[in-house]
């Protein structure tokens, strides 16, 4: 831990144990404050003083970091490596911030009791940034955004290979909050994209945030990344992509998918897609997607209905994965289907449609584009229909027909679990992660 900086007021850094420890951050450095309604750009960021907001702060070069070569960038600036800006109630612009490395986290997050408000997120690259517990959304600003980004919150994308840990968690992501007026074209050119992390270094981090709204949920193009404990609410394509080796996908809820291709939207949709990025098909190694649900419509009067696809992992080669303990509720044939597997794990898994009266039924497939599915292990999963053929070498045991009362008990379970680790309603959004009212009222599926 690095000593007490003279220019920063010694209750603020003793008040950082305190407040750290409640909050969910780590106990170092010291803490300032921005407050757009009562602070100013003369202020000294102390929390009697505050300055107004976070993009000023930015502007002015108030935070000292480090190049990748370790030279100081904005040396002597009162926010340093291991402190916290601590946001306050209203808007504070955009973020945008090139990049940085830092020995401890630089963390910008909403004060307790506070609901800090920014157009989009940026940080080109460097190492250890966290943004907590802001509502992101172009939609909030006083007056139109002259420039609208892609990818509402967008991390490690312009950095290099020793850029990481860059993290964004409990916030609240949104292109707008209410698209019931969108027509089916709107879903496919209105909507920003939610989260990008990558294409540079490794190790950044999307957890427990609320993305709504989107056109792709959360897009994961950097080795060894982890989305974990988010929620994927009402998208028109993909919920999230895993592009790169070493990633991991646990506890999330993907749910809630609009337009396809009646509507003229040529993407196939999946829950969870995996590919290699920019090329799109090639080897992928060590994956896991652990203890996900996927669910194609929370209710049956959504607009737009189209079918999802679940765990859709097409094109590999994909060597040493893991899908365990997902429970999937979708309207398509590929519940989970992973292409040209070799040495992976498929176990514990629950697929079923309650959309049972015509079909399709899901199944969980083991299939190839290039004749190399090999060596795979199958065991406890329940679904409509398998199919391993494709895998000389498969290994599978004890997967059965999936029935109403065995879905619904996993997915609660599964819930019950999701929501004890992150919480039932999301901190900043105040959504419940599922809603689905059919689920405790037994014989409610539709025949």
């Amino acid at each position: 831990m690095k000593g007490i900086q003279i220019n920063k007021p010694v209750k603020e850094v003793v008040l950082v144990v305190a407040l750290g420890f409640f909050w969910g951050l780590p106990a170092l450095g010291a803490n300032f404050y921005c407050d757009p309604v009562h602070g100013s750009p003369q202020g000294d960021g102390t929390a009697e003083r505050p300055w107004r907001t976070v993009e000023e702060v930015i502007a002015a070069r108030k935070i000292e970091t480090r190049d990748a070569d370790g030279k100081p960038v904005n040396p002597g600036a009162p926010i340093k490596a291991g402190d916290t800006l601590w946001l306050r109630s209203g808007w504070h612009g955009v973020i945008r911030i090139a990049g940085g490395h830092n020995a401890e986290y630089i963390t910008i997050a909403a004060e307790r009791g506070q609901k800090p408000q920014v157009g989009w997120v940026e940080i080109g690259g460097g190492s250890r940034w966290r943004i907590k517990g802001l509502t992101v959304s172009p939609s909030l600003a006083p007056a139109p955004l002259t420039k609208l980004p892609r990818n509402l919150v967008q991390l490690g994308e312009h950095g290099d290979e020793r850029c990481h840990e860059l993290v964004v968690e409990d916030c609240f992501i949104y292109s707008v909050l209410d698209a019931s007026q969108w027509t089916a074209r709107d879903w496919v050119i209105k909507p920003q994209s939610g989260i990008w992390l990558g294409r540079q270094g490794k190790g950044h981090v999307a957890r427990n945030n609320y993305v709504l709204n989107t056109r792709f949920g959360i897009n994961l193009c950097a080795p060894e990344v982890r989305c974990e404990g988010n929620v994927v609410a009402n998208f028109s394509a993909d919920g999230i992509r895993v592009t790169r080796d070493g990633q991991v996908v646990r506890g999330n809820v993907v749910k809630n998918n609009f337009v396809g291709d009646r509507e003229g939207d040529d993407n196939h949709d999946d829950g969870i897609q995996a590919f290699l990025f920019n090329v799109g098909r090639g080897t992928l190694r060590g994956v896991r997607i652990e203890g996900n649900i996927i669910v194609a419509r929370e209710r049956d009067d959504l607009p737009f209905p189209n079918p999802l696809q679940g765990i859709g992992f097409f094109d590999g080669p994909l060597v040493q994965f893991v899908v365990e303990r997902n429970v999937i509720l979708i309207n398509h044939y590929h519940g989970i289907t992973l292409g040209d597997a070799q040495q992976s794990f498929v176990r514990s898994n629950v697929v079923f449609s309650r959309w049972t009266a015509e079909k399709p039924r899901p199944w969980i497939m083991l299939g190839q584009k290039q004749k190399s599915a090999r060596g795979n292990t199958v065991h406890d999963n329940w679904a409509h229909s398998f199919s391993f053929k494709d895998d000389p070498e498969v290994k599978e045991e004890r997967n059965q027909m999936v029935t109403e009362s065995l879905f619904r008990s996993k997915m609660e379970a599964l819930l019950k679990e999701i929501e004890l680790e992150f919480g039932a309603l999301h901190p900043v959004a105040s959504r419940p992660r599922l809603e689905m009212p059919w689920l405790n009222n037994a014989g409610a599926a539709e025949k």
